[in-house]
């Protein structure tokens, strides 16, 4: 990590905290290896820089972790030019959600599901499918059906000072 003095790195460990989200970062990393070496895909020998920038505030619920975390599996995704033939894009949410339950994070697909598919996506969780297939269905919806949204308001809810997002996903 890099700060710009000692102010930089107390602001960001009151917001972050002393995980923040460099751990992200390796465990997405770690993660896709195990992910590519039980599916057969041998990665050559590279070398690559990560980092990151968030406006998504720590601790609302709204998905930051699961975004760096899709950011980063997408980013190798392309760094090894690797595609859907080889990580299929239903398979991708559950990645994401195992980075996070490795790091304690609590969570549930949705989130990964409609980062992965990028947009608004129908999602059916059914146990059943769920336990054969090991992810659910998921289709992508037209977004012209759904225009009559953009003429509702928009609100979004802040702490500054959050509590821990994860207890609600651990109910």
């Amino acid at each position: 990590s890099t700060f710009s003095g000692l102010a930089d790195l107390h602001f960001i460990g009151r917001r972050e905290g002393y995980y923040g989200g460099t751990r992200l970062l390796m465990a997405t990393c770690k993660r896709f290896q195990e992910l590519c070496t039980s599916r057969g895909i041998a990665l050559p020998s590279k070398n690559f820089t990560l980092r990151y920038d968030t406006n998504i505030p720590r601790q609302v619920g709204l998905a930051g972790s699961s975004a760096i975390v899709n950011s980063v599996f997408q980013a190798l995704m392309k760094f090894f030019n690797l595609s859907e033939e080889h990580i299929p894009l239903e398979r991708q949410p559950s990645f994401i959600l195992s980075v996070e339950s490795e790091l304690g994070i609590q969570a549930g697909l949705q989130d990964r599901v409609v980062q992965v598919y990028q947009g608004l996506v129908f999602m059916d969780f059914d146990a059943q499918h769920m336990k054969e297939k090991g992810y659910g269905r998921y289709e992508r919806l037209s977004r012209s059906s759904f225009d009559w949204l953009s003429s509702l308001p928009f609100f979004i809810a802040y702490e500054a000072d959050p509590s821990d997002s994860g207890k609600i996903h651990s109910n």
